[in-house]
């Protein structure tokens, strides 16, 4: 039992790191986003790793890799972040490491936790797949835990909110006590898993069991689709723009589904032998799909060129067409045990496919860098014609990568080092046509906005000329005109600013707004004044206006104090008799 409860602990800990880590985050993303990225990424990783690992962290075998694999991905996401523009919006190099960063996770951790104990052994395939397939169900045991914790947390808030009371449903909703508590539940979920052998084998055994019910049937798909391929043709693939997604798909099934009841390569022929020979022959339309698949992503390439997604689907391609490829070979071997040969391959193809993941997070393998290139080269070659450039995809479509090779473009342009004229005046056309970023359609709106007009009632304080530059925002009240009048509301000495807008019946109702200087000297708007004891709170403008140039408004204290209650500040709204 103290074994028990020490490793209880250890389990809680990491959960109670991974709260506090969420907690912060805020503060962390403020201060750095590296930072925020890279205490993430060790945290998740490094945590949920050493959970699964449990007992085996005793082990300095077993922890060492461990933890070397945390630093490991740590540092990877720490060079990820460094090649990131700060101005820039980097959403593929965070998207694809965030995938990577799943997908290595749960690969080289099936070979960490199968780490042989003891000095000069090697790994087995049968620990390699208990490990693969358990922890998965032994991370899906504790999402499930912390989904029936939330829902009991509902029920017990909603029970006692018909009672009147709010303090359930108040504070188990709060950011301190979800993000304490659900990395809590999670690391406890975590614990009860991995000592559930009887319950995760079962769980494992019950997909299993599925995958040796569904093998014939997309055995029989793969196979009739290959074999209806000679007398369609293959036009109508290629005509569908979406066949090497459905392709990998199928392929992928199969190959999951072989896996599956392939198992450790110990189990007797899982299969009748007619039916063996059946499966064994439609394996042989792995590689066929696969190919398929690329020729399909190569065909939209010659069209279009290279585009990230394009790259990765023929990684994929060739990815499935190896694994394809292996499969044949162990039909082929005809060994003593049924496709005994996968498990050398199976191994040897999943690590292989980890060098690719990062690779591709690397300028080797860079999509962007590759589609980039791929583009500008098939314009300067000829293969694509300079009036059919996708200039605006190249600019704004392929980030820091994409604006680089934009511009050099466009001084390329200006000195008459490419192309012939012809080209070189459809390019400079395509590239004047190219639609304006967001910032830049704002920036060129703005700037064409007429200005409003803008009065001043008695003195203009310091840092007022930014109201011409405020007046050109879409949400300002000042449209048409505006009469800005400098008073302190707070009485804290120094004053605020109503801008109130000139409007009309056709303008419609725009209150009066509250700017306020901060420590910088920068104005900001800080809200609406509005008369509360209308329904709608409409303000007569012009008559306020009035009122003000004819020194008749002054400043009243509220008779009732405001009430303040946590994050709530009630302001009470009082019509006089």
């Amino acid at each position: 039992m103290p074994v028990i409860h020490r490793f209880l602990g250890f389990y809680l800990l990491i959960g109670l790191v991974q709260g506090l880590v969420f907690y912060y985050a805020g503060q962390l993303h403020r201060l750095s986003e590296t930072l925020f990225f890279v205490t993430g990424t060790v945290v998740l990783v490094g945590g949920t790793t050493l959970q699964l690992l449990g007992e085996k962290a005793l082990h300095w075998r077993s922890s060492l890799p461990t933890l070397a694999f945390t630093v490991l991905m740590g540092g990877m996401t720490l060079w990820v972040c460094q090649g990131l523009e700060p101005e820039g919006n980097p959403r593929w190099a965070i998207n694809s490491w965030a995938i990577s960063l799943v997908v290595l996770s749960y690969v080289c951790a099936t070979f960490l936790f199968a780490w042989p104990a003891s000095k000069g052994q090697r790994w087995r395939y049968e620990d390699l797949f208990l490990q693969a397939w358990s922890s998965v169900f032994i991370v899906l045991y504790a999402l499930i835990l912390v989904a029936v914790f939330l829902l009991l947390l509902k029920l017990w808030g909603q029970l006692f909110l018909m009672l009147g009371i709010e303090f359930f449903e108040r504070h188990f909703w709060s950011k301190l006590f979800l993000c304490l508590c659900l990395p809590l539940v999670f690391a406890l979920g975590m614990y009860l898993a991995a000592r559930s052998d009887k319950v995760i084998g079962q769980m494992r055994g019950m997909l299993l069991s599925a995958c040796g019910l569904l093998l014939p049937l997309i055995a029989l798909i793969s196979l009739l689709f290959t074999l209806t391929l000679p007398f369609a043709g293959l036009a109508r693939i290629w005509a569908t723009g979406y066949s090497t997604p459905i392709l990998l798909v199928l392929a992928g099934a199969q190959l999951f589904l072989l896996n599956g009841v392939f198992q450790d390569g110990v189990q007797p022929r899982p299969y009748p032998r007619w039916l063996t020979h059946f499966i064994e022959l439609s394996l042989l339309c792995l590689p066929v799909l696969a190919a398929l698949a690329f020729y399909s992503s190569w065909l939209r390439v010659e069209q279009y060129a290279l585009s990230p997604l394009r790259f990765i689907a023929l990684v994929l391609a060739v990815l499935c067409c190896l694994y394809g490829l292996a499969a044949v070979w162990a039909v082929a071997l005809r060994s003593p045990v049924w496709l005994g040969n996968l498990r050398v391959t199976n191994p040897a193809l999943a690590l292989l496919f980890c060098v690719l993941v990062v690779l591709i997070n690397t300028p080797l393998l860079d999509p962007l860098r590759l589609s980039v290139d791929d583009q500008v080269r098939r314009l300067l070659d000829g293969r694509i014609k300079a009036e059919a450039f996708d200039a605006h995809n190249l600019r704004f479509g392929l980030e820091k990568a994409g604006q680089e090779a934009y511009a050099k473009l466009q001084v390329d342009l200006d000195q008459e080092r490419i192309l012939d004229p012809e080209s070189r005046r459809a390019l400079r056309e395509r590239m004047e046509d190219t639609s304006l970023s967001f910032s830049e359609q704002y920036e060129k709106d703005r700037a064409q906005r007429p200005r409003p007009e803008l009065e001043w009632i008695g003195p203009q304080p310091k840092g007022s000329e930014q109201f011409a530059e405020l007046s050109l925002d879409s949400d300002d009240p000042c449209e048409p005109g505006c009469v800005l009048w400098a008073v302190d509301l707070d009485e804290d000495g120094r004053p605020e600013v109503l801008a109130i807008p000139r409007t009309s019946s056709r303008h419609g109702f725009k209150p009066p707004r509250i700017f306020v200087q901060d420590n910088k000297g920068q104005w900001s708007d800080r809200g609406p004044l509005l008369w509360t004891q209308l329904p709608d709170g409409a303000v007569d403008t012009e008559t306020l206006i009035h009122d003000i140039r004819a020194g008749k408004v002054s400043l009243a204290k509220p008779r009732y104090m405001q009430l303040e209650s946590g994050d709530m500040l009630l302001t009470p709204v009082i019509r006089e008799r």
